[in-house]
């Protein structure tokens, strides 16, 4: 089986360094950006298989608007799109990519949450790898 390829755009480097840990044992590759145009870049240059998104890169929604753009790229129209936010769902929902988010996790999110959520959506059981 080929190494599922997880990019992970997050503009805080201690969110960052905590989901890393969260991979560290598990049989996918985390790619780490922190803003819109490396993560445009990196989907350009290879694909993955899960795409996280911060709501709010730099500035209000910075992030919304990546998910848009990643949405509309060749390839990546089924691409399942979490996000990780600070805000409650009532306003992500206020943004208008709930019909193109696969997931939303208010921060903070547990390693079980999503690890749980990525081989959900991968369709793969956890303990066939």
């Amino acid at each position: 089986m080929t190494t599922k390829k997880i990019l992970y755009v997050e503009d805080d480097q201690a969110n960052q360094m905590l989901v890393k840990l969260f991979f560290k044992k598990e049989p996918l590759e985390l790619i780490c950006v922190d803003n819109p145009d490396e993560a445009l870049g990196a989907m350009k240059s290879q694909p993955f298989d899960v795409v996280i998104v911060d709501l709010n890169l730099r500035k209000e929604g910075d992030g919304a608007e990546l998910i848009r753009q990643l949405h509309n790229l060749p390839g990546y129209e089924n691409v399942p799109v979490f996000v990780f936010s600070g805000q409650d769902i009532h306003a992500f929902k206020e943004y208008g990519i709930d019909g193109i988010v696969s997931r939303f996790f208010s921060k903070p999110i547990s390693k079980k949450t999503l690890l749980g959520a990525i081989w959900e959506v991968l369709g793969i059981e956890q303990n066939q790898m």
